[in-house]
């Protein structure tokens, strides 16, 4: 039998996983949600949405394909809580060790963080090729409408305050483990190419598509953006997507907080992993990042993301 929205009462899509309660219209899901706050002890399916009455045991509304999910979703999230266990432990022992060696006296906060070791390989004709074909749509849908957005403002190239140091020499220290999700697209968007358009007048699109190809590394981290070289990232902070300039992870969102509730600037360790492997341990200060250790290199690929 084919439902209806219960607000507007339009016909809903087919059965499909998770079945949405309302219509996909914003002003249809925001009233459904005020109805089910409006019902005492009511909630919301966490992973469909639909109203669970307060009689209704569990936490899902009962459909097999929400109950399964849910039950994979808290299954993820008590594997991630382990692993997050396994490496505050496993960092824990390092700040005993450096303790011990005397070589810090005084405070010293010890924080799990990203890391990679990936090595390089020669990237493929074919890649830039295809890149090269997606980045020429992006100049040209920029430059059809050059008073379309920008984004975010060009990063500058120094950092701007003590967290923006601490982020920078965590990522240093991290040399790159997010920027495999830039994969072969670079989060280049045509906002990030209308404000580099904006910020050098003297180009043409052809020439600012130029730009930006003549910086892809002839070698590029296994699995990673074609764009994370030898050094990091090839591109200056002012041609970057505003993802890259933006992004931080939780891991380093929660060592800024953190660091920020302590008096005065204690040294700081990164105990860098990939997944579940030990890679390095560095001391990120002011004055960039000092490696104390390494775990045995990666020889492996890895697997590009998703």
């Amino acid at each position: 039998m084919a439902e209806r929205c219960p607000v507007c009462s339009i016909l809903l899509r087919p059965a499909r996983h998770p079945r949405p309660p309302t219509c996909e219209r914003s002003a249809c899901i925001q009233e459904y949600r005020r109805r089910i706050q409006e019902v005492p002890g009511a909630r919301p399916c966490p992973v469909c949405g639909r109203r669970i009455d307060p009689d209704v045991p569990g936490e899902s509304c009962g459909d097999v394909y929400c109950r399964e999910e849910l039950g994979s979703r808290l299954d993820r999230m008590r594997r991630e809580q382990e692993r997050r266990e396994k490496k505050d432990a496993t960092a824990l022992q390092v700040e005993a060790e450096l303790r011990r060696s005397g070589e810090f006296a005084g405070g010293l906060v010890t924080a799990a963080l990203p890391a990679h070791d990936r090595p390089l390989e020669a990237q493929h004709p074919s890649r830039r090729t295809l890149f090269a074909e997606r980045l020429a749509g992006i100049v040209e849908d920029a430059a059809a409408d050059p008073e379309g957005p920008t984004g975010d403002p060009t990063s500058p190239e120094a950092p701007t305050g003590p967290a923006d140091v601490l982020a920078r020499a965590a990522c240093a220290s991290c040399r790159g483990h997010c920027c495999r999700h830039g994969a072969d697209h670079a989060f280049l968007r045509p906002a990030t190419l209308r404000r580099y358009l904006k910020t050098h007048p003297e180009e043409t699109p052809a020439q600012a598509l130029q730009s930006y190809l003549r910086r892809i590394p002839a070698d590029a981290v296994a699995g990673s953006c074609l764009y994370h070289g030898r050094q990091g990232c090839t591109l200056p902070r002012g041609m970057r997507s505003d993802v890259c300039n933006r992004y931080l992870c939780e891991d380093l969102e929660r060592l800024q907080k953190t660091v920020a509730a302590r008096e005065g600037a204690p040294p700081i360790v990164a105990v860098g992993f990939d997944e579940d492997r030990l890679v390095r341990v560095s001391l990120l200060g002011a004055d960039g990042v000092r490696t104390l250790s390494e775990g045995p290199p990666s020889t492996g690929t890895a697997p590009a993301a998703p």
